[in-house]
């Protein structure tokens, strides 16, 4: 789960608009520019307020489209010229699918009926995508496939599903293709074209209103059509200002048109053009068409413009959008209106980079002692994935500091100086590059490049704060860095390339004062270079296509290719995947995402060159709270190596042997510290480290031993900082809800160390690594100014998006748990090292850890309330516009393998149940039930790949790990408008188990009796009848048994099936088979990749281990959801629990005595022989459970099946050595049961009056007919040749002696009855609670629980 916050900076990035869309209900503009973005803004009735940027394409967006969703979401469709078609979720700001198809592309749009795709670009043949799932259903198949379509239209006649698509040529062509509404075919032919005196054609519309005519316009033109047979009605050129871009039909006699400066032009039409009359000369009309209004703007500024019919008020709405400043302006007029001389109005304007806040700061805070004035950052690369960042900025300076001390003045505005200052250039710093980062053997960790527009090359040792070399060979701006390739050795390697703007290319060396390789003469731009080490050269590719060939030993220029020959001279033949590592691009600035997160990382972006750089920092919350456990793990276990003292609880402290432990533990490390100093190499491998300033002396030593000669230059100390801890702290500061309960706020800031924002915090969303939103500057201040009743803030982040608030309600509430437990650990790790090193000052430290305990608590109740802020009361304090978490998000990390991720994930999901009450839950039922009922075999469900795919979008592609299945998923839900997926069954089931579990007074447990006509009113009143939980219980209990090509063995998925069939197995007994889960559940627990150790840590506190191997991991995360889902079944049905395994035992013996083998029998159909023969430990501990969480007089019934399946699983070896009562100390408090340690032997009284005694050497069980109803008491005498019993309803004594033969010494004879002794009144109710005790060998008495004694001699 990866959460970014952006430091975007003082100046607004790029974002030249290349296409504009406008939402069906007006209320959205979305806007896409030629860096790659999308920029959403909301619509008010005089302003348009920017929301949010979408980033993930890599190239030019050419084409928004609106697709079929739902009433409170808006779906959308984007493609760029790359090929790139993503989906997206706007409403939530969320990624869904993306597809890419190849070629560049030129236009996209919806067909009106199906809601479906129509893509065309470079290409003749065009292309129908399915809106759902963005696969391809049809391919547009020209005649003539040379020619790639411009521009096209939809047409689809009156009364019909069918589709005319119409669409226009690079030569000037029409083409058209009929789609039938249900058609199968991949390939449609193309109907019939025409060709046209239409050179250039720009767009291709129909009027709406009479479907008579159709407009089409080109550069230098634009004409009117009739529709059938495209005879030419009217044409109007343009002036040489600017060529037409676009236009459509205003009204029945009125075209609008637009240029390519963003001016438009109101034309009225000649009755010719209008309808048909009734000559029949085909030749231009005499009347010209009429501007009657336009909108001129002057220079040539690019501009779109888009023009749309509203559907919800009688206006028509005017669009326009800058290329060059990103500004926006929207006319609205009433289409009933004429127009006059007025014209259109005013507009309403909205420029995102006017209205960008000047205090956002970026990620150097440049108030500080050293720079006065406010500064950008021009270029930023991360020295280290976890701690490190170096920021070029606009004035020369250089910046290097940890993230911690950045972020913490960027946005805390706090004051520290643990950063580096790197003074050289004079001007701006263009690039910047750390290649050890790169290629850890070639280049040392205290190596940093710099490249500036002063024309030089810097390389620095910034640990030092010193330049090792300076390079000025270029005669421009330096703006890129690489490194050559992998393979590369003698003099080239640990080099570094460099680019400049002058065309110009230099290899640079840190050891070397000149460079070892320029190339200069480069005509155009460079885009590529490529090393050819077998032939000694090196091939410069640039954007013109031209190739230089240069001599890598000499440095001259050996030849200048072109045309079919560079290219042959760049791809000789098939390239090898040996050659692939050997090119270097020259690639565009944009989002480079890290391939591995360390906590809290930065990833610097810009969406073009002459932006300044802006900073996403990235948190992994799974991946602090491992490294939180493993700060955790480091809690001094006890002196037997049992568990470690919980400082929780109230144990006694042994400090003496915890003094001679730790004085050992601390010698160990300074013995290990003093050899670390020596080893300044290993020291400086370490990846954690922090930058302090100068001492108080001014002096420091040298990171790398070596003593310099100039005594005032500033050096730096590297030591290690407590990162994870400051990780955790800034995320937890940001992501708190501040303003909303004040008492938390002040707990926080005094007690839990967080810190107050001192501005505006920007949040956003990670779908993938590709795909991000990222909230715009100033939008909750801006709503606010629309909206003057609702406030926005604080409370605005929470109203934003519903997958923002799932995961910053997920990392709230895991921190905060994870927090208080690891805060109680390290306090107690401090206390015990202090009371080690102080062995006179005992008393002083334990007055010292007091009052530390009292500190302790106030963090413990403060995490407690800021858990209970975020999980339980957030919702009743956001005022209106709250979005829900997701609850399929929340359903899949139910069981994650992560215990705070876990219990955050399930205590939302509750909440979220009881928030939206009786009827929100029927809503929820209502909305996931169909996808279960799709299910015809609950015990072996159908693949997932054969689902037919229902009109639901599908899940971002990072949730595919999490559900470990060959489906492709949903996207993310709220509760006003839960878009699913076609496939998404395993959720749904989830969802619906949880209501069932956890709500199971509002089902139909039993079918109720009603007339016909009352049965629907009798359903309301629940939430789901008795049929329809049969139905998802059979279902649940298939996703439990699913077999492993559908389903990963330790999903999250399979685990929270286990959970919630023992959640809520008092409502599922009657629809599952209690044996077959009871069996599934033990052979969970069999996985032989969960230690024994850790199987007994389950059973006893129900914790994993928190680090490790992952796949370990989710095994031991199985393992516990199995454990746990068997003892609440037990606890549920303790008898039917001990029946249902006592019959599978004896099946199981019966068999072995007759010879058969364990695997022969196992292959019979409904043979749990295996399980139950390598489970033999999880049932030891189910039925242990069952004795000691039942009442004695629940279990006398099943008592005897109770000791014969612990017998079953306890080894006979270990009774030489250790007693029933040692073993099983439950099992010898009862009076029904006793054991002779002499005769190995253990006896049992039943209900029945029975006494059965195990024998256990040979496992053999005797049945004694004691006592005609049933017994109460039994005993055996020391030497095991007298057994004892007695019976509360008979009140009689029954003596059982061994008759004595030759092996009498040795052992006992088989018992036989020797008499009957009237003991006390027979008892018809109730129980005397007799117990007995042996006096002497041969003499017992009988003890009641009113005082009564009887003594019996043998």
């Amino acid at each position: 789960m990866l959460l970014p916050i952006v430091l975007w900076g003082s100046k607004p990035p790029s974002h030249s608009i290349s296409c504009l869309f406008i939402s069906r209900d007006d209320k959205v503009v979305i806007s896409g520019s030629s860096e790659g973005q999308l920029l959403v803004n909301d619509v008010f009735s005089s302003a348009i307020v920017p929301r949010c940027f979408l980033l993930g394409h890599s190239a030019e967006v050419i084409g928004i489209e609106q697709l079929q969703t739902g009433l409170n979401s808006l779906h959308i469709a984007s493609a760029s010229v790359a090929g790139e078609i993503f989906k997206w979720n706007v409403s939530d700001g969320s990624f869904m699918l993306s597809t890419s198809l190849q070629g560049p592309l030129t236009k996209i749009k919806v067909l009106p009926s199906s809601y479906h795709l129509l893509v065309c670009g470079q290409y003749g043949t065009m292309t129908i995508l399915d809106a759902v799932t963005l696969e391809i259903r049809h391919y547009l198949v020209p005649s003539d496939p040379t020619h790639w379509v411009l521009c096209h239209a939809i047409f689809q006649p009156p009364k019909t599903k069918d589709e005319e698509v119409v669409c226009l040529t690079l030569n000037g062509q029409v083409k058209t293709w009929h789609i039938q509404s249900e058609s199968k075919e991949k390939y449609i032919l193309e109907s019939e074209s025409k060709m046209l005196n239409a050179p250039g054609p720009k767009s291709l519309c129909y009027n709406p209103r009479s479907l008579y005519n159709c407009l089409v316009v080109c550069d230098n033109a634009w004409r009117i059509y009739r529709a059938g047979d495209f005879v030419l009605l009217c044409t109007e050129s343009s002036n040489k200002d600017s060529p037409w871009r676009g236009g459509a039909f205003y009204q029945l006699d009125k075209v609008l048109l637009w240029k390519e400066n963003g001016s438009f032009h109101i034309y009225k039409l000649p009755c010719r053009a209008i309808r048909p009359v009734n000559h029949t000369d085909s030749k231009m009309a005499a009347e010209p068409p009429i501007c009657i209004y336009k909108v001129a703007l002057s220079g040539n500024e690019r501009c779109t413009v888009l023009y749309k019919k509203s559907m919800r008020t009688p206006h028509d709405i005017i669009l326009r959008g800058s290329y060059v400043d990103g500004s926006l302006a929207l006319w609205k007029r009433n289409r009933e209106i004429l127009i006059d001389e007025e014209g259109l109005g005013e507009a309403s304007e909205a420029d995102y980079r006017g209205s960008w806040p000047d205090t956002v700061s970026n990620i150097v805070n440049a108030e500080c002692e050293r720079c006065c004035d406010r500064v950008e950052v021009s270029a930023s690369t991360t020295l280290d994935p976890l701690y490190y960042v170096a920021c070029g900025l606009n004035t020369g300076l250089i910046v290097v500091g940890t993230i911690y001390s950045l972020m913490s003045r960027a946005l805390f505005n706090m004051k520290d100086s643990s950063y580096v200052a790197l003074r050289g250039h004079t001007s701006r710093v263009n690039c910047l590059l750390y290649p050890h980062s790169m290629d850890v053997g070639s280049y040392g960790e205290n190596l940093l490049y710099s490249g500036s527009d002063d024309f030089s090359v810097k390389i620095w040792d910034w640990q030092r704060e010193t330049i090792l070399q300076t390079f000025t060979v270029h005669s421009g701006p330096v703006v890129k860095f690489l490194i050559p390739p992998s393979n590369t050795a003698g003099r080239l390697r640990g080099s570094v390339i460099s680019v400049c703007d002058d065309h110009t290319v230099a290899v640079t060396k840190h050891n070397q004062t000149e460079p070892l390789f320029f190339a200069p003469c480069h005509h155009t731009a460079i885009m590529e270079i490529r090393w050819r080490h077998s032939e000694d050269i090196v091939l410069v590719q640039c954007t013109d296509d031209t190739v230089y060939v240069w001599g890598l030993s000499t440095g001259h220029l050996d030849r200048i290719e072109h045309g079919a020959v560079a290219l042959n001279v760049l791809n000789p033949g098939t390239p090898s995947v040996e050659s692939q590592p050997n090119v270097l691009k020259v690639q565009p600035p944009g989002t480079s995402f890290p391939k591995e997160t360390n906590g809290m990382s930065v990833v610097p972006f810009r969406f073009s060159n002459n932006d300044f750089v802006s900073h996403m920092v990235v948190f992994d919350t799974e991946l602090l709270l491992h490294l939180l456990s493993q700060l955790q793990g480091t809690l001094p276990e006890s002196a037997d190596g049992e568990t470690p003292v919980n400082p929780k609880g109230n144990h006694a402290i042994n400090f003496d042997s915890i003094k001679r432990r730790m004085r050992t533990e601390l010698v160990r490390e300074r013995k290990a510290s003093i050899k670390k100093q020596t080893e300044t190499t290993k020291m400086l491998e370490e990846r954690s480290f922090i930058i302090t300033p100068t001492g108080e002396d001014g002096k420091e030593s040298d990171v790398t031993g070596s003593e310099s000669g100039d005594d005032n230059s500033s050096r730096v100390v590297v030591t290690r900082p407590e990162s994870i801890r400051d990780s955790c702290t800034v995320l937890l500061s940001c992501l708190h809800a501040w303003g909303v309960d004040l008492n938390i706020d002040r707990t926080c800031l005094k007690h839990l160390g967080l810190f107050s924002p001192s501005q505006e915090i920007h949040y956003g969303t990670i779908s993938s690594n590709s795909t991000f939103m990222l909230m715009v500057p100033g939008w909750e201040h801006n709503m606010e100014k629309q909206t003057p009743n609702t406030v926005y803030r604080p409370y605005g982040r929470w109203c934003i998006s519903s997958t923002l608030t799932t995961q910053h309600l997920l990392t709230v509430s895991a921190l905060a748990n994870k927090q208080m437990s690891t805060d109680l650990t390290l306090s107690f790790n401090h206390h015990v090292k202090s009371l080690a090193m102080n062995k006179d000052n005992m008393s002083v430290e334990r007055e010292e850890l007091l009052r530390q305990s009292i500190n302790e608590s106030e963090k413990k109740a403060g995490w407690s309330h800021v858990t209970a802020l975020h999980c339980i009361v957030l919702p009743e304090h956001v005022p209106s516009g709250y979005c829900s978490p997701l609850l399929p998000h929340l359903a899949i990390k139910w069981q994650d393998r992560c215990m705070e991720v876990r219990e955050a994930a399930q205590a939302l999901f509750l909440r979220e149940l009881r928030r939206i009450g009786f009827a929100g839950r029927q809503q929820l039922v209502g909305r996931w039930y169909p996808y279960i009922v799709r299910k015809r075999d609950a015990t072996a469900p159908e693949p997932v790949e054969k689902l037919q795919p229902l009109d639901m979008p599908v899940v971002p592609d990072y949730l595919k790990n999490l559900l470990n299945s060959p489906q492709k998923s949903v996207s993310s839900v709220s509760l006003e408008d839960e878009e699913v997926p076609s496939d998404f069954y395993s959720v749904s089931v989830i969802i619906l188990g949880v209501v069932v579990a956890e709500f199971g007074d509002e089902v139909e447990v039993k079918r109720t009796e009603v007339s016909p006509d009352k049965r629907d009113i009798a359903r309301s009143s629940f939430l789901l009848t008795y049929d329809m939980l049969r139905m998802v219980g059979a279902h649940l209990f298939g996703q439990l048994t699913k077999p492993l090509s559908q389903l990963a063995l330790h999903s999250p998925i399979r685990r929270a099936s286990v959970d919630l069939i023992g959640r809520g197995f008092s409502v599922w007994a009657e629809f599952m088979n209690l044996t077959a889960v009871l069996m599934t559940l033990v052979e969970l627990q069999t996985d032989p990749t969960v230690s024994l150790e850790i199987k007994k840590a389950i059973a006893q506190s129900g914790n994993i281990p928190a680090t490790g191997n992952k796949e370990r991991l989710a095994a031991a995360a199985t393992v516990r959801a199995a454990y746990q889902a068997c003892i609440l079944i037990a606890n549920q049905r303790p008898q039917q629990s001990i029946n249902a395994l006592s019959k599978e035992i004896l099946t199981f013996k019966c068999d072995v005595e007759a010879g058969l083998s364990v695997q022969s029998v196992s292959s019979f159909p409904s043979s749990y022989h295996v399980i139950l023969d390598k489970g033999r430990y999880p049932v030891y501990l189910l039925v242990q459970n069952v004795i000691e969480k039942t009442k004695a007089r629940d279990l006398v019934p099943v008592l005897v099946k109770i000791v014969e399946t612990m017998l079953f699983c306890i080894d006979v070896e270990q009774f030489k050595t250790r007693t029933l009562g040692e073993l099983i100390p439950s099992l010898t408090k009862n009076p029904l049961i006793d054991y002779c340690s002499t005769t190995q032997q253990v006896a049992v009284g039943s209900v029945e009056g029975l006494v059965h005694v195990f024998d256990i050497r040979n496992g053999k069980c005797t049945p004694l007919h004691c006592h005609s109803a049933p017994t109460s008491a039994v005993t055996f005498s020391a030497n095991g040749r007298a057994l004892v019993t007695f019976s509360d309803a008979e009140g009689k004594v029954s003596i059982w002696q061994s008759s004595a033969g030759l092996l009498s010494l040795m052992s006992a004879g088989p018992l036989k009855l020797s008499r009957t002794v009237e003991a006390l009144p027979p008892l018809k109710n109730g129980s005397r609670n007799a117990i007995f005790k042996w006096e002497a060998p041969k003499l017992v008495s009988l003890y009641t629980v009113d005082g009564t004694k009887k003594s019996f001699g043998l």
